[in-house]
């Protein structure tokens, strides 16, 4: 994947940068799992963040997001755009885009939605959105490596 974008032009820094703010985005959703339970299905566990901690963690998940959709929108431009063109990859492609779509509208609801029987709903779409990015990008990476031995 590093070659990939080098040589499609992106500075050697871009690819580690971009796994490690996808990283970051996943890791922190993942510890925002419990306060789904526990908040919005109202599921006792025996432990969810509290306090600063909840808090620095939302920060941090935040601040993921924004900052992949940044460079999200730098790999549309080039990588992206390219790989339609020549016909590659377009299911799992369209699908991180999709995925990423459904975050970036579910993100705002979360936090601005005051109907509250449709809160619970609409972040656990985010939630399992959120699941499904990663595995799909696996898949996207394992399909262009399996396209490229033949």
């Amino acid at each position: 994947m590093w070659a990939k974008f080098k040589q499609q032009g992106y500075p050697d820094w871009f690819a580690p940068t971009l796994m490690g703010v996808f990283l970051l985005a996943v890791l922190t959703g993942l510890a925002l799992w419990p306060l789904l339970l526990t908040f919005q299905w109202e599921i006792e566990l025996p432990w969810s963040p509290s306090g600063m901690t909840r808090t620095l963690i939302t920060a941090a998940h935040v601040l993921g997001g924004l900052l992949l959709l940044l460079l999200i929108g730098a790999v549309w431009l080039v990588h992206a755009r390219a790989g339609w063109l020549r016909q590659e990859r377009r299911i799992s492609g369209m699908g991180l885009f999709i995925l990423t779509g459904l975050l970036l509208l579910s993100a705002p609801l979360i936090l601005y939605v005051s109907f509250e029987p449709s809160l619970p709903w609409i972040a656990t779409s985010h939630a399992v959105a959120g699941l499904m990015l990663p595995l799909l990008l696996i898949a996207h990476l394992i399909t262009r490596r399996s396209h490229r031995r033949r």
